[in-house]
């Protein structure tokens, strides 16, 4: 049994992984198709494992999404124009990051209380990583594609304490995610990891111009 949920863990690692580097790839149109791909991997392989591993029997609402999302997709990428190409690639790559955070969310949930006491740390590390690199990405690739789009200055916004509040942040990841990794069935620390990515990802990208 343990070999088998090492096994399991490896793969929502993997797939953690290849979200990831898929994430990344999306942020440059020559490596957008690529990026695309290699999410779909990911995404296929950590639905894959989800439903060996809690036993899912019914699949009618995974179907109903995959044909909904896969034709809202296959639309927008054939009516786009070229000149809008960089926001729609900005648009994909923050929806992929809202599934990453509210993936890395609903697993938590559907915890019960022995398991948040019982499950390994590494479990949690990875779900909080996976939330915060979700919401780095959704709220930081919402502000590329106002700036993108027009819908917003383009201009870098640069305030004093911005350095500063930058490095807090980053320090309120590491003290979050430890209470997060300790404690996971108190709610307020994956609320504050969601708030503290989605205002991070905020702040990265505003002062690019």
């Amino acid at each position: 049994v343990s070999d088998i949920v090492t096994v399991i863990n490896l793969a929502y690692v993997v797939a953690a992984a290849l979200f990831i580097l898929g994430l990344k790839l999306l942020s440059h149109p020559d490596t957008a198709k690529k990026g695309n791909f290699i999410s779909a991997i990911g995404m296929l392989v950590a639905v894959v494992v989800t439903l060996l591993d809690q036993q899912i029997i019914s699949y009618h609402y995974i179907l109903l999404g995959f044909v909904i999302g896969g034709a809202f997709g296959a639309w927008k990428a054939k009516t786009v124009e070229m000149t809008a190409m960089p926001e729609m690639v900005s648009l994909f790559n923050g929806f992929g990051g809202a599934a990453s955070l509210l993936l890395g969310w609903a697993t938590l949930a559907g915890m019960s209380l022995i398991t948040l006491k019982t499950e390994s740390a590494f479990t949690f590390i990875t779900l909080f990583f996976t939330i915060l690199v979700g919401g780095i990405t959704f709220s930081g690739s919402v502000v590329a594609w106002g700036k993108l789009s027009g819908k917003m200055s383009s201009k870098a916004v640069i305030f004093t304490g911005l350095r500063e509040l930058s490095i807090l942040h980053l320090i309120g990841m590491v003290v979050i995610g430890y209470f997060f990794t300790t404690d996971p069935s108190n709610p307020l620390w994956i609320y504050c990891a969601i708030a503290l990515s989605l205002s991070f990802g905020l702040w990265a990208t505003i002062s690019i111009g």
